[in-house]
């Protein structure tokens, strides 16, 4: 009896092991893919805007590095909502990453109201050094943003805002003198323009053409390519090149998004976002070029403002600058600012 208790538990040792062997070797067994996370990007310029050409390279790119495990679909034209909302949703889980602006981020950070400071930029090169810089990526990446769920990949260049008008060329800033301006809710904005001894004007930003059109504004500002592309030359055919705001793009992604991602994937991510700037800034120069040339083709009359009164509108705006925020913080970072220029 237990020499055939001994064969059978043989037997079976056999037959199991053979298994074992089958189902390893023997037959070829299917490799799972690796796991691949699709994020939603939601941006509000169309489709052939410079910016959203940068963004979709970026899309693509980190396809193609990550070899599809990181797959991002770009949505455009705002069709997930308003840049505000689209925030929202962000921090709740519906969207990934979003395509914002820093005017409607000092809405859940104050302080990238110190990158939108009247005339504190020289120049181009000097506003690119201050965002790509420590001061700028500092505010994209810092505290402030991560205690609110969030975690900035890069900036995009959007152009100088410029003021334009409908009576008449401007010479000089001074020429604002007696006109009714539109501008976006800011106090700073408002000091400033009631400085000029014009006055200025709060409404929504599709609500400008009308205004133009019927005369309850006299002017408004914008960067040269949102002007030609909105069309707003047709009933304020004037721009003064007076580059009062440099105004920056971004993109900003879900703290929460990123916790899903390996580490090595994030970084192809937080690469190529910034490489996505270097091609961006050739696009929105191409598109500024461009910009220009067809409104002097349409007539429109483009006045550069003159030396002496870049020097005047920073005497202006220094005190405001340093009134806005008492902040040691923001103070200090405006210092850093103005020594980046110098």
């Amino acid at each position: 009896m237990r020499a055939t208790v001994k064969r059978a538990a043989a037997v079976w040792t056999v037959l199991l092991a053979a298994a074992i062997v089958w189902g390893c070797g023997g037959r070829k067994t299917e490799t799972r893919p690796p796991r691949s996370v699709t994020l939603t990007l939601a941006n509000n310029h169309p489709d052939d805007y410079c910016t959203t050409m940068a963004v979709e390279w970026f899309a693509d790119t980190v396809r193609e590095r990550t070899e599809g495990r990181v797959v991002i679909e770009v949505y455009n034209n705002g069709r997930l909502g308003d840049t505000v909302s689209c925030l929202e949703q962000m921090q709740y889980g519906g969207i990934d990453i979003v395509k914002a602006d820093v005017p409607t981020m000092t809405n859940f950070v104050t302080m990238f109201n110190v990158l939108q400071m009247p005339y504190i930029y020289q120049n181009t090169e000097h506003f690119r050094k201050v965002h790509g810089g420590d001061i700028g990526m500092g505010i994209l990446r810092g505290d402030a943003m991560e205690e609110k769920g969030m975690y900035g990949l890069t900036f995009y260049d959007a152009g100088t805002r410029c003021f334009y008008n409908s009576r008449k060329p401007m010479e000089s800033i001074k020429d604002m003198k007696g006109m009714q301006i539109r501008i976006q809710e800011s106090n700073l904005m408002m000091a400033m323009i009631t400085a000029l001894e014009a006055q200025p004007l709060v409404t929504t930003y599709g609500e400008v053409y009308q205004a133009l059109e019927s005369g309850v504004a006299d002017g408004a500002d914008n960067s040269i390519v949102n002007y030609l592309e909105q069309s707003f030359y047709r009933v304020a055919p004037y721009f003064l090149e007076d580059n009062h705001t440099y105004s920056a793009d971004l993109l900003v992604m879900s703290m929460d998004s990123r916790r899903h991602i390996e580490d090595k994937d994030l970084q192809v991510i937080d690469d190529t976002a910034l490489e996505s700037w270097e091609m961006q800034k050739e696009l929105w120069e191409k598109a500024e070029t461009e910009a220009r040339e067809r409104l002097r083709e349409l007539d429109v009359v483009i006045t550069q403002m003159p030396q002496e009164d870049f020097v005047y509108m920073g005497e202006i705006c220094m005190p405001l600058w340093y009134d806005y925020d008492h902040r040691e913080e923001f103070l200090n970072l405006l210092d850093r600012i103005v020594a980046a220029g110098r």
